[in-house]
């Protein structure tokens, strides 16, 4: 397995503004009227949440983008199988376009969000805690790096031999918990969304009694319980060069278990056998996860 020469290392810096900021007033004022001192301090928005909202958004859905299509490595970092590179840059390159766009309607509406924030803010409004408008566009930046998966042997340093060895040593066991934890998170992620499908499963026919009588309708539930499974999967075998196998033969026991929605709704019996096979693979996933 060399996880090197099939993946990257992807990382995401967003940066913004203060966003809040300590009130003195307001927490002396708190203070006194609580009888307390050194309790806390108030701190205030400093622009109003709904029109920061739509930064953040873009923010939390390219987070979400990066932890859905990526597995964990260390430090913020991230495993990217280099067979997605180029999908992943355009939906990242997508979401920096939606964040730059976004900041520019914030920052083209500086009147008006000054306005909000002092009526919302009262008599603790105070100016001077709010930057030039033109400073307050570079301390909003999206930015998403790329580097190597590193090892031992990538070192070219001039060190001692035993400075060599102990900088060998600690990068080892840095790599060597990455890599379990890499490991893992195939597992842990299936394991999740198989557990949904094993408890939608067990759902029942419902009864409804409604203006045609009394009629047994099918349970309800998303055809994203099954489709969550299949985008794991995918994942997964995009990760296959640098997976064991068991983790693949785990995978193709899972797809090949797996009903179309719709076939859990219409057929009781088809629930019942999912229910089974989902808890089956359940306790093997626990098992290759040593719990």
């Amino acid at each position: 397995m060399s996880i090197k020469d099939h993946a990257l290392l992807v990382s995401l810096n967003v940066g913004k503004p203060q966003l809040t900021a300590k009130d003195a007033k307001a927490t002396f004022d708190a203070e006194l009227a609580n009888n307390a001192s050194g309790a806390g301090q108030y701190r205030k928005d400093l622009y109003p949440k709904s029109l920061v909202a739509p930064i953040l958004a873009v923010e939390s859905a390219a987070r979400a983008y990066i932890e859905n299509t990526t597995y964990p490595w260390n430090r913020g970092e991230n495993l990217l199988p280099v067979t997605r590179f180029m999908e992943f840059t355009d939906r990242i390159g997508k979401y920096q376009i939606e964040f730059d766009q976004a900041v520019t309607a914030f920052l083209n509406n500086w009147t008006g969000v000054m306005a909000q924030a002092q009526q919302q803010q009262g008599t603790m409004f105070d100016p001077g805690s709010y930057p030039d408008v033109s400073d307050l566009r570079s301390d909003f930046r999206f930015r998403i790096a790329y580097r190597p998966v590193t090892d031992a042997g990538d070192f070219r340093v001039q060190l001692q031999e035993d400075d060599l060895n102990t900088v060998r040593a600690a990068v080892e066991e840095q790599v060597r918990e990455s890599t379990n934890e890499m490991l893992r998170a195939p597992l842990e992620r299936l394991r999740s969304v198989v557990a949904r499908l094993h408890e939608v499963a067990g759902k029942t026919d419902r009864v409804v009694d409604g203006s045609k009588g009394v009629q047994v309708k099918a349970p309800i539930f998303r055809d994203s319980v099954v489709e969550n499974i299949s985008e794991e999967i995918a994942l997964l075998h995009d990760f296959a060069d640098m997976l064991p196998d068991t983790h693949l033969a785990l995978a193709k026991q899972v797809a090949d278990a797996l009903p179309h929605p719709q076939q859990l709704r219409d057929d009781p019996v088809q629930r019942s056998e999912t229910r089974k096979n989902m808890g089956d693979l359940l306790a093997q996933i626990n098992g290759m996860l040593g719990e």
